[in-house]
């Protein structure tokens, strides 16, 4: 979170955990409806990064944006500012809004309990139960309901399971520190309770079968085993996982892991006997779970399993057995620990969820997303060319979209995680490949102050922390492979998607996805979903030019389609004329903060001086293909170094590689052509003289048509 000096006097308090609102001094602020909350809860939630105007529309309207969307953004984001006083800014940083608070002055109750949960997840891990109960405690007295009460049903269907999830995840650490604390009975009540509210999760039920079992109910917490068995079978026709099966054997044997640390340090029998320790009659086994169980039930605490609830309540409901020891040694070879997992796993630190969500109106381009999907998802071992997949083609032909849509069809695959990380390799400023490491693995759990300095040091860390995890990895916006190698995971069980203008062929052992454009009728379809379908059937032969002069690229059909919805009172015609005047298409394709002719440049900004000058003259040779002998004499150069630079430009995207009688050729898009044709104007003045634009363009035709 951006922040800025102090100026307001009283402490602003900014509540996510129940509904939004906010308080200052301890007076509340009035926030207004629920749009305004969603924007404020979207910009805390990002913690200090932009929140594109995209995904604050998608938040705030769903798939039906008003026309005047990016008019009531501002407005939104303004009056959050002027409520939450001068202390705070929230800033326009194109594509979107980020908020800066002040150093000091502020509390948030989302990172209140965040820091408390971590401190007493490490407690726990470094066997403190006692600081570990508190501060767990203390951070789950942060909740004060549902969290993001208030809010827009997009926003909360996006971000509310995943701060549940953090609630119970946290709720589970502090059950296991209560039973390293001997309040196993204690916990039972409040165990059956939670299981009938979630009979689905499986760490509860392993926390019920230990309090149990250590309360001298063997029988109970094997009963409480097989009514999660039962349910499991029934409903989802699957067996208990190899975790929860486990702990039941360990309990059936009576195994040494049962143990508390504290008892095996005192005094553990040779065989791992339980001690019991008699309260007066009818006293009851005191025994606490190992650190090993303990992971073994924690290992588990994700997974979803369906178990009734009733047959916990049953099992837990009858009078207190009389107390059991174990039985004596010789006893069966101990089972086998669990597999390690991810290491956030074991240090209780949250798995990461950074995928932005997929575009609403996403259309066409199926092939290519079961492509990656397959690819992503084929079972074990895998090809390397399986794991890091590429996605690239030119600007603005929805690379990005692509790799989202297939990041969310095989989500369920990667359970330990899915990372979002924009490297900006479009922009001047790309990330640099040891601050991208930093933030990969500030998302994996690594703390601030323990991520290494060099670059080779944070990629070592980076691997360490990936081995044996199941984690995708999509990296946006790559400018070359050398941003890119650092952060690869070596791991088997990892995937990695990349978008890129650049092809990455330098990279070793990845597949490839080369995005065309859309074809007519997807073009068709996707203008009509933005556009709106009234305006197109009224007006068919319009939005026919419009689609034509569009070129099947999405990005141009976004800001055509965005443009005719704001413009209600406009015909179709009158854009689909402005559209068709080559001195005007560019200018007309910009939308809000969409503008493809800055796409184009600064793309075009990151060629070398003699593919750019390539372009521009290719530019003027007409709109067919261009061989190579055809450019070289403009160029002033052979035709093997002018075929050079071409396929130098087909590699980067900016021109199409064809078949050609008598060889190959190369086209370039019809709006790239438009933009190469200003660039020549601008940079050239004129077309040089030596430039036989007219002779070039008749023999190119004829030889293309031939």
């Amino acid at each position: 979170m951006e922040t800025t000096p102090e100026t307001s006097t009283g402490t602003l308090r900014l509540s996510l955990l129940g509904p939004v609102d906010a308080h200052r001094g301890g007076d509340p602020v009035k926030l207004g409806g629920p749009k305004p909350r969603t924007v404020l809860a979207a910009l805390l939630l990002a913690r200090g990064r932009v929140v594109s105007d995209t995904r604050l529309t998608a938040l705030l309207w769903g798939d039906r944006p008003p026309a005047t969307c990016p008019a009531q953004l501002h407005t939104y984001a303004s009056r959050v500012r002027h409520l939450l006083g001068p202390g705070v800014a929230v800033e326009r940083r194109r594509p979107g809004y980020l908020i800066r608070l002040p150093k000091q002055g502020v509390r948030i109750d989302l990172l209140e309990f965040q820091e408390r949960a971590a401190r007493g997840a490490e407690a726990l891990a470094a066997g403190d139960p006692v600081t570990a109960a508190g501060e767990l405690r203390r951070a789950l007295a942060v909740w004060r309901g549902v969290a993001l009460g208030g809010v827009c049903d997009p926003l909360a269907d996006a971000e509310r399971d995943r701060l549940e999830e953090e609630r119970l995840a946290t709720l589970e650490r502090r059950i296991d520190a209560d039973l390293e604390l001997g309040r196993h009975a204690a916990l039972i009540p409040e165990l059956i309770a939670l299981i009938a509210a979630d009979p689905l999760r499986e760490g509860l039920r392993g926390q019920l079968m230990t309090a149990l079992y250590r309360s001298g109910r063997q029988a109970d917490a094997l009963a409480a085993y097989r009514a999660a068995r039962a349910t499991l079978a029934a409903e989802l026709g699957l067996e208990p996982s190899a975790e929860l099966r486990r702990l039941q054997q360990a309990l059936l044997t009576g195994h040494p892991s049962l143990l508390p640390r504290t008892a095996r340090r005192t005094g553990g029998e040779a065989g791992g006997a339980v001690r019991a320790q008699a309260n007066g009659p009818g006293g009851s086994v005191r025994a606490h779970v190992s650190a090993s169980a303990r992971a073994a039930v924690q290992a588990g605490a994700s997974a979803r399993v369906a178990a009734p609830a009733g047959g916990a309540v049953r099992g837990a409901a009858k009078a207190p057995a009389a107390p059991r020891l174990a039985p004596p040694a010789p006893r069966p070879e101990p089972p086998a620990p669990p597999p390690p997992g991810p290491p956030w796993a074991a240090t209780g630190t949250l798995r990461p969820a950074e995928l932005p969500p997929a575009p609403a109106d996403f259309t066409g381009r199926d092939q290519e997303v079961i492509r990656l999907s397959t690819a992503l998802t084929s079972r074990r071992p895998r090809r390397p060319d399986q794991a890091v997949q590429v996605v690239t083609g030119m600007p603005g032909i929805g690379k990005t979209a692509v790799a989202l849509q297939a990041a969310h069809r095989v989500k369920r695959s990667y359970p330990d995680g899915q990372i979002h990380l924009d490297l900006r390799g479009s922009g001047p400023d790309p990330l640099d490949p040891a601050d991208a490491l930093a933030e990969l693995l500030r998302l994996v759990g690594v703390p601030e102050h323990r991520i290494p300095a060099a670059l080779d040091d944070r990629a070592r860390a980076w691997r360490t922390r990936t081995a044996d995890s199941r984690l995708l990895l999509v990296l946006d916006d790559a400018a070359d492979e050398r941003r890119v190698r650092p952060l690869l995971p070596v791991t088997d069980g990892c995937a990695v998607l990349i978008t890129s203008r650049s092809g990455l062929y330098a990279l070793e052992g990845v597949g490839r996805t080369v995005l065309a454009p859309l074809s007519p009728p997807d073009a068709r379809t996707l203008f009509g979903r933005l556009a709106g379908r009234s305006r197109t059937d009224s007006e068919p032969a319009a939005a026919a030019a419009v689609v034509d002069a569009c070129a099947g690229l999405p990005l141009a059909l976004r800001i055509a389609g965005a443009k005719i919805a704001a413009r209600p009172h406009w015909p179709l015609s009158r854009y689909a004329a402005r559209l068709a005047d080559p001195g005007r298409a560019l200018a007309e394709l910009v939308v809000a903060d969409l503008s493809l002719r800055d796409r184009l440049t600064e793309a075009y900004g990151r060629l070398s001086p003699a593919a750019r000058r390539t372009l521009r003259f290719h530019s003027a040779l007409g709109p067919h293909p261009v061989e190579p002998g055809t450019a070289a004499a403009p160029l002033g150069l052979g035709a093997e170094e002018a075929d050079e630079l071409l396929a130098d430009l087909a590699a980067a995207h900016w021109a199409e590689a064809v078949r050609h009688p008598g060889g190959h050729a190369y086209r370039l898009h019809p709006l790239v052509r438009l933009f190469a044709q200003g660039m020549l104007a601008a940079e050239e003045g004129t077309v040089p003289s030596v430039l036989p634009v007219r002779a070039s363009w008749d023999r190119t035709r004829t030889d293309d048509t031939a």
